[in-house]
């Protein structure tokens, strides 16, 4: 009989394994380069790369996260000016099928909309709407929670 889970247990904890950071694949992001990430953010725009390499936008993604996570400890925080050009860089991540990376967009976004001006956040409105109104409840559930999280009651009243 299955359990209330997914799927059986020896199936989820393998998968589960696979995103597990060792000590020695953290090591990786503790020095890497705030020029560096962002020099590889541009690869958003690649819409050839982000659908036949999604792997390679999340591990950017993910050191963007952690730039933005560990900025005290590292000094790494995203510049308004940077942080505003990813946020478009990530806009164009919403051609990808991949529901991993699809997943680390709505992380992102929540990540860095507080650090762009606020007009600037309402153009990625119109992705999340599109996934509001998607046949892919994962995608709109997610994108609910971005939207809920981004706009304010001072951008509906504009």
């Amino acid at each position: 009989s299955k359990s209330s889970g997914s799927g059986n247990g020896k199936s989820s904890h393998s998968h589960d394994a696979q995103f597990l950071l060792s000590s020695h694949q953290y090591e990786r992001y503790i020095n890497i380069e705030k020029s560096s990430v962002l020099q590889s953010a541009r690869a958003f725009h690649d819409s050839t790369l982000v659908r036949n390499d999604p792997l390679s936008i999340i591990t950017t993604i993910v050191q963007l996260i952690h730039l933005q996570n560990d900025s005290k400890k590292f000094g790494h925080k995203l510049t308004k000016v940077e942080a505003t050009e990813v946020f478009f860089g990530i806009t164009k991540l919403f051609v990808s099928a991949d529901s991993k990376l699809r997943r680390m967009v709505y992380v992102i976004l929540k990540d860095l909309y507080g650090i762009c001006d606020p007009s600037d956040v309402i153009i990625v409105t119109s992705c999340l709407t599109k996934d509001m109104t998607s046949n892919v409840d994962i995608y709109k559930a997610n994108a609910l929670r971005v939207v809920t999280r981004i706009i304010d009651t001072s951008m509906l009243a504009a």
